[in-house]
């Protein structure tokens, strides 16, 4: 079963998106390793899971994918949205101004790599660094690649429309046919590959009438 997103944000399932900023915005700062002495590790795990929680929910899409199937599979990170990245680029500043390096922990972010790739770092005084790529469950992307299916329908099935479930990895995806389709028409499954494989991709469904 899925993690619970909304419950780590202690948030309910139609709250608004400013609702969420401001609950992770919370809760982050709660967790900020000054906050809390000798438990640092724990603060790191706890920090960890609030961003995989906004970094799904602050996304429009992904929540919207969430919120249908229960999952997103490939997570991804914070910085795949311009809303969640733009959040935790505010939350960043707020850190700096709530005095927040007094055991020596300061944040640092920048750019490496020939693309330009943001990374963030926790330092430490004695020079011992924590990536957050970790904590924050970033994951590389990996290229999209679409699967297709091609799926028989009787005519009346074509004439009236029909739904069909379609199993794949072990997940069942419905696929809704509209009236009027016909021998060669194609039923796009926006994403679903993260659902059924947790990669990036689409489903596409060509149709045929017998």
């Amino acid at each position: 079963m899925g993690k619970d997103y909304y419950q780590i944000l202690g948030m309910p399932r139609n709250a608004a998106d400013a609702d969420l900023k401001k609950a992770y915005r919370k809760l982050a700062m709660q967790y900020h390793p000054d906050r809390n002495p000798g438990k640092e590790k724990w603060a790191n795990d706890k920090f960890k899971e609030i961003n995989e929680a906004y970094g799904v929910l602050g996304d429009p899409e992904k929540r919207s994918q969430y919120d249908q199937f229960g999952t997103v599979g490939n997570v991804g990170d914070i910085f795949g949205s311009a809303a969640t990245r733009t959040t935790f680029e505010d939350l960043m500043k707020e850190f700096a101004g709530a005095g927040l390096k007094s055991r020596g922990f300061t944040f640092s972010s920048g750019r490496s790599g020939g693309r330009g790739r943001r990374t963030i770092r926790f330092e430490s005084s004695p020079g011992e660094s924590f990536n957050l790529d970790e904590i924050f469950g970033q994951t590389r992307k990996a290229r999209q690649e679409d699967i297709r299916y091609e799926l028989t329908i009787t005519a009346e099935e074509a004439t009236k429309g029909t739904r069909k479930m379609l199993t794949r990895q072990g997940r069942k995806l419905e696929v809704k046919i509209p009236p009027g389709v016909e021998t060669g028409s194609t039923i796009k499954l926006s994403r679903a590959r993260q659902v059924t494989d947790g990669q990036p991709g689409d489903i596409l469904v060509h149709i045929k009438v017998k």
